[in-house]
């Protein structure tokens, strides 16, 4: 296989890709891993930009993960430490396009939509993402101090979930008027002061809408949703939890949402 080695202008590019101005300024981000890439390589390989892998890796290159079409170039171990987001490099790094959706200006009926109001926490926001995709949700909603869904953590946690979800950061209050003036949308807030969601019958179309664990929803986001949900706590201790992780809150709610809504 004559395969080219990389060059320093790509790696300049990929050391940039770390930082979020430059994944802006190129409308590109890194995806490292065999997974991930494997996934890429299967359904997504028109979002790859650039595909660099170790001389160890090629070997399960050429075994058939990639496609005989698909370019890459050969990166030596040491560059590859240099450039990596991760601690221990995995030996295969993809540059990936980064897309653009629009705002929907309407919700489907029936559907489940998860609105996020300043999750901070880089792995919380890609297991989010995952849930998402495993709830079957196509659309999540951000507010513009929620974590870049770009991040190299975000990405290496949603485990490939990232290249399914629609992503949309914007302004939540102006957006959420602007949804809940075109139809009837039922927004759920979550918060410790709210109903018990087992109590609930819940309706769609859904959006829930998860704060952060510090400081839970914004008090302008809290006002565009009609009805605030509690996950009971069945402690017994003076000692238990005082709350969830929200990722993990996410799924409780998630997978009530779906028991009670299906599709």
């Amino acid at each position: 296989m004559n395969t080219p080695v990389i060059s320093k202008s790509q790696i300049k590019l990929i050391r940039s890709l770390h930082q979020k101005k430059y994944r802006d300024e190129h409308g590109l981000y890194l995806a490292e891993g065999i997974k991930i890439v494997q996934e890429l390589l299967t359904a997504y390989s028109d979002m790859i930009y650039l595909l660099v892998a170790t001389e160890a890796a090629a070997k399960t290159i050429q075994a058939g993960i990639l496609p005989t079409h698909q370019e890459w170039v050969l990166i030596s171990d040491t560059e590859l430490n240099r450039i990596s987001t991760l601690t221990t490099p995995p030996g295969i790094m993809a540059v990936v396009k980064k897309p653009s959706y629009p705002l929907p200006e309407t919700l489907p009926t029936p559907s489940l939509n998860l609105v996020l109001d300043g999750i901070r926490d880089p792995g919380n926001l890609g297991t989010i993402i995952r849930l998402a995709d495993w709830f079957g949700m196509e659309h999540l909603f951000c507010s513009p101090d929620t974590v870049e869904c770009f991040n190299p953590k975000v990405v290496q946690a949603s485990m490939g979930a990232l290249f399914r979800a629609q992503m949309h950061y914007t302004h939540l209050p102006e957006y959420l008027s602007q949804l809940q003036a075109n139809q009837t949308v039922h927004c759920y807030g979550t918060a410790l002061d709210g109903h018990n969601l087992y109590d609930i019958q819940l309706e769609s179309p859904a959006l829930i809408v998860m704060g952060s664990e510090a400081n839970g929803l914004s008090d302008m986001v809290r006002s565009h949703c009609q009805q605030n949900l509690l996950i009971p706590n069945y402690g017994q201790t003076v000692t238990r939890s005082e709350s969830l992780n929200v990722a993990i809150a996410a799924g409780i709610f998630c997978a009530e949402f779906r028991r009670q809504l299906g599709k």
